[in-house]
């Protein structure tokens, strides 16, 4: 995969991640103390990472963060699905909103691993 077509999907991917967050607040976490919050801030960050993925010239440390963004967010999916839950929230079930999050989540790691790894091996 080139750098261009990785660095765009992996764009795509945390927009994926982003809105998967936004829609979840509007529809029910608003409510959740801390989680709520949290994934306000997870979708404006997401909506950050993708405008510099898109158009910065630091397209590797955009892609770092969203390296960040997509591991934070599968940790805490594991941590709210385990029984002591993440911040008093408990995910009960693997709802398809979440399903969808987990994937493009994993998609993002791996794409924008591989555009960090092809950036690197182009610098050097």
């Amino acid at each position: 995969m080139n750098l261009s077509a990785a660095r765009y999907l992996g764009a795509v991917m945390v927009a994926v991640v982003g809105v998967v967050h936004l829609q979840q607040y509007v529809s029910f976490i608003k409510d959740v103390p801390t989680i709520g919050p949290l994934f306000l801030l997870n979708a404006a960050g997401a909506g950050a990472i993708v405008v510099m993925l898109a158009v910065a010239r630091i397209r590797t440390v955009a892609a770092l963060g969203g390296l960040a963004l997509c591991a934070g967010s599968l940790v805490s999916i594991a941590v709210s699905a385990s029984s002591s839950g993440l911040f008093g929230y408990s995910e009960p079930t693997l709802r398809g909103p979440v399903a969808v999050a987990v994937v493009a989540e994993l998609l993002g790691l791996l794409i924008l691993a591989s555009f960090v790894l092809q950036r690197r091996r182009v610098a050097a």
